[in-house]
């Protein structure tokens, strides 16, 4: 239920910046969601598109960039991709642990017509 709480966040934001902008129509809305962030790329756009109907929201064209989930070795700092049981830093071999890249969700950017 949050990446419906989420969604309708997005749609009100970009409602809010058209209306202080002056515009009628948005073209455009760019979202990024991370592997690990909790929340699924498909259903925020799926409730994005419902409630943006009868909005200036409403034809406006999705973008999602999805972000991979990355680790961080705590000895060398390095940052590398989360893999399917495989946690080793490839530059020193310590266990990474899990790096806030991944984990993020937002709206970047909004664009009108």
């Amino acid at each position: 239920m949050h990446d419906y709480h989420k969604a309708k966040d997005m749609v009100e934001f970009a409602q809010a910046k058209a209306v202080e902008l002056g515009k009628n129509s948005v073209a455009k809305v760019l979202i990024t969601v991370g592997e690990s962030s909790g929340y699924s790329a498909d259903t925020i756009v799926m409730y994005f598109k419902e409630l943006a109907e009868g909005t200036v929201c409403e034809n406006a064209e999705i973008v999602v960039t999805n972000v991979k989930s990355m680790l961080e070795c705590p000895s060398c700092g390095k940052i590398f991709p989360r893999k399917l049981m495989e946690y080793a830093c490839p530059v020193c071999g310590v266990e990474g642990v899990p790096s806030k890249i991944g984990t993020e969700v937002f709206l970047e950017d909004v664009v009108f017509e």
